[in-house]
């Protein structure tokens, strides 16, 4: 009798499964995962019809088969008859395409392993991130939701033998992520374009992952050159902002924009429209800090002496001020690569946290001026809060000289963020300045002034911080230095003349050891440009990875500093009355 029953169960799971009401749900199911699909991927048509029309059938027919693996692998998790494993599956898989379609919604660009590296060590400014692209992120939690109920809703009934091969195929969804993390190992990091978010980002943070844990800390050399006895300056402040471009710089007398900053002109040698080493804030401050050369970037970024080594050699006293420590939480308080082996060569380390990002940079002010007071040579180096988004919060609302802000309008329009950016220049950069030496003894400082990149204001990109072809305003930067000394003013003075037009930030680690008192037939050995010469090279800042993590080429991206980049929108913005700076 038992076995009678258990074949006339079985005799009823086979008719209900062929039963038209099933095989409609099937369909249906299978029609919303197709739809999900083709919606949160892009570009896949594109790429198919270049790689034939440019014969790569190599290429096409891996990409192909990724492609087919990839759906195999979305229709067995959705069609899993066990709940759990269906619900563990939806949610990865939904996770991984709200991540990649967020990304591209923002960036107008698809993640690739390098900006997984970028999102990574930028990790600590995700607080910051998530109010400024809010909208984005709320869009990509629509997709989250959408895409886990689409998998894990529990399926029609299938037969017997379907739910039997469905669940031995239940870790089949890994293949593709194995597949897509051995594409992009052996391409060097690339090989993800137009391959299906569902599983691109897994694989890529699988593989960023791996490479971060089994690089570990560089091993940096020791300084092997003597300094001078006596040193061209006594005092040295590097002062890196935050966001600032170039051509919201105004120094001309009497512009409505940075008219403190103006007045302090008769000072400084500006050095024009300059090109950052990198466009995101980790990589231009690891380029400036490690002491990077151009000519060899890879191998001189992991394993160069610090700034804070060679002034220590030297005879300086070290200082560094981070204004942005507001968000960091690991327990050094460091950022922007910064290791424990850099932190030993640094005597006084400055961490400002017990203030709001609006007024952080008045309190960086202020520990310059402290530490230039006392009779030793310092050098110190300092990042700046700056314009840092979200740009409404740092600077005070009350001081707000542009309007409408981003915060006062509904939406995101560039001519808001315009505004709002106008206010954090005015505020963290125009003020800023005046303030400092105002309450600074700069007579015998040299101090160079610049950002770690600068920005793109259009809502449908991101502001930096991209790697595959970024805006060319996300390498533009400030360069102004100040020294009391007419000697060294009229040397950089110099400088400016013969780099107009080709300044960059891989000019500065050369030109602060000559003021450390290096000589110049030891630093030659390694650079071939500095403040103080002309250079062979075209300004180019790089996108992405320099640590060398999947390969030695390194992006640059070419900046014709010439150029006006200033969006129109821009220039007819000018301040209302009501705001006015303390």
């Amino acid at each position: 009798m038992a076995n009678l029953d258990i074949r006339e169960q079985r005799k009823r799971l086979k008719a209900s499964a062929g039963h038209p009401g099933i095989v409609k749900l099937t369909i249906a199911r299978l029609a919303l995962i197709a739809a999900f699909i083709a919606l949160t991927n892009f570009g896949f048509w594109q790429r198919v019809s270049l790689l034939f029309e440019t014969g790569r059938y190599s290429t096409l027919l891996p990409f192909l088969a990724i492609w087919a693996v990839a759906i195999a692998a979305i229709v067995v998790a959705a069609f899993q008859p066990r709940h759990w494993i269906r619900l563990l599956w939806g949610a990865i898989i939904a996770m991984s395409t709200a991540i990649a379609w967020g990304y591209h919604h923002a960036s107008q660009s698809e993640l690739n392993v390098f900006d997984m590296l970028s999102l990574w060590s930028a990790r600590h400014e995700a607080g910051r991130a998530t109010e400024f692209y809010g909208i984005h992120m709320m869009l990509a939690a629509v997709v989250l939701i959408a895409g886990f109920l689409v998998i894990a809703v529990p399926p029609a009934r299938a037969r017997v033998s379907l739910r039997k091969w469905l669940s031995r195929l239940a870790l089949l969804p890994l293949l593709p992520i194995v597949l897509i993390g051995g594409v992009v190992y052996g391409k060097s990091g690339g090989g993800s374009q137009s391959l299906p978010v569902q599983f691109a980002p897994l694989a890529l943070t699988s593989l960023a992952s791996t490479k971060i844990a089994l690089q570990g800390t560089p091993v940096r050399q020791a300084v092997s050159w003597q300094p001078a006895a006596s040193r061209p300056s006594r005092n040295i402040v590097m002062l890196v902002d935050e966001s600032v471009r170039a051509d919201y710089i105004d120094l001309t007398p009497g512009n409505p924009h940075t008219p403190e900053l103006a007045a302090l002109a008769p000072g400084f040698v500006n050095f024009g429209p300059t090109v950052s080493g990198g466009d995101c804030s980790n990589y231009s401050n690891a380029i400036l800090r490690f002491a990077a050369s151009r000519n060899d970037l890879v191998r001189s970024v992991n394993s160069s002496p610090t700034l804070f080594q060679y002034a220590k050699r030297a005879g300086y006293r070290t200082v560094f001020i981070d204004a942005q420590a507001g968000g960091i939480t690991n327990p050094g308080l460091m950022q922007n690569f910064m290791s424990m082996q850099e932190k030993a060569d640094i005597d006084g380390f400055h961490a400002i946290r017990d203030v709001g990002s609006e007024f952080a940079d008045e309190a960086l002010a202020a520990i310059i001026a402290k530490e230039l007071k006392p009779p030793q040579p310092v050098f110190i180096y300092a990042n700046k809060n700056g314009a840092h988004f979200p740009y409404d919060d740092a600077y005070p609302a009350a001081q707000a000289r542009y309007h409408p802000t981003m915060t006062e309008q509904p939406g995101d329009l560039k001519l808001d963020r315009i505004a709002s950016y106008r206010n954090a220049i005015s505020w963290s950069v125009d003020r800023f300045m005046k303030g400092l030496f105002a309450s600074a003894d700069l007579s015998a400082t040299t101090l160079i002034y610049t950002s770690d990149h600068g920005q793109t204001l259009d809502p449908a990109q991101l502001t930096h911080c991209q790697v595959e072809e970024p805006d060319p305003r996300m390498g533009l930067v400030p360069l102004i230095v100040y020294s009391a000394d007419p000697l060294l003013r009229a040397s950089f003075a110099k400088g400016a003349q013969l780099l107009k037009g080709k300044a960059s930030h891989f000019q500065i680690a050369p030109a602060l050891l000559m003021l450390m008192g290096y000589a110049h037939k030891d630093i030659a050995t390694r650079y071939d440009e500095s403040l103080f010469e002309a250079t062979p090279h075209q300004p180019a800042f790089t996108s992405g990875d320099i640590f060398g993590l999947f390969s030695n080429a390194v992006h640059w991206n070419p900046v014709d500093t010439g150029a006006d980049y200033l969006e129109p929108l821009a220039k007819t913005i000018l301040p209302s009355t009501t705001g006015a700076q303390g």
